[in-house]
């Protein structure tokens, strides 16, 4: 069966935190008898995330409506790995909104909502899949370390940032790539990746009188797609 695949719109979520990590899935081993430790390391990392959100009057029951589609863990989420500390719109200079960058008249489209603003560079040249070392161009905002960045919905952190002539970066990245770039590829400054809930349940929220309240989530990343 194929999974459904459910976009969360943009301006939706008001995230209240954002604890975005690597799981890279390695056990110890102990000590050998030099005593040295012993570790074995998975070959499938994958990112996973807690993020808290904030709803309020009618984005509770459209929470809702999205959760249905997903029908517990069998839907996969398309998910925006915002991470302010690294990354934010802002840091490209384009003017948005929470709801989106209007038309050049400054006008939304009739349901309030403008344009989704994706911040992105393109690759330089080619990468192959476990390269840990990319090389960019024409990005929106120049890549700080620790920023969260992706290709094709495979996310990766960056490890360090290096100049090579104007508006041309080579940036070390953490997981190794999961597959391949190709010059001239998109790649999103701001993470997006494929998710899948770690429980049937998350999400589930209660209200009171004044519809409002917040809710952990609980997301880890899909691998087999």
């Amino acid at each position: 069966m194929q999974r459904p695949i459910i976009t969360i719109p943009f301006g939706f979520l008001r995230t209240a935190n954002f604890d975005w990590d690597i799981d890279w899935h390695e056990q110890s081993l102990g000590e050998a008898n030099s005593g040295a430790s012993q570790t074995l390391y998975n070959a499938f990392p994958r990112w996973t995330g807690g993020p808290g959100i904030f709803l309020q009057g009618k984005a509770v029951a459209q929470w809702r409506a999205i959760r249905a589609q997903a029908q517990g863990r069998i839907g996969m989420y398309r998910i925006r790995m915002c991470d302010p500390a690294a990354f934010r719109l802002s840091d490209t200079g384009v003017g948005f909104t929470g709801s989106g960058s209007p038309f050049s008249t400054g006008q939304p489209f009739s349901t309030g909502y403008g344009f989704e603003y994706v911040p992105t560079c393109s690759a330089k040249k080619s990468a192959s899949a476990g390269a840990t070392e990319i090389r960019i161009e024409n990005a929106a905002a120049v890549p700080v370390p620790g920023q969260i960045m992706s290709h094709n919905y495979w996310p990766f952190a960056v490890t360090y940032v290096t100049a090579i002539s104007a508006g041309v970066y080579d940036l070390g990245v953490q997981m190794p790539l999961r597959a391949p770039i190709a010059a001239g590829d998109v790649i999103k400054l701001r993470g997006e990746g494929l998710f899948e809930a770690l429980e049937s349940g998350m999400g589930r929220m209660g209200y009171g009188p004044g519809i409002a309240g917040r809710v952990q989530l609980s997301f880890r990343e899909v691998l087999s797609r």
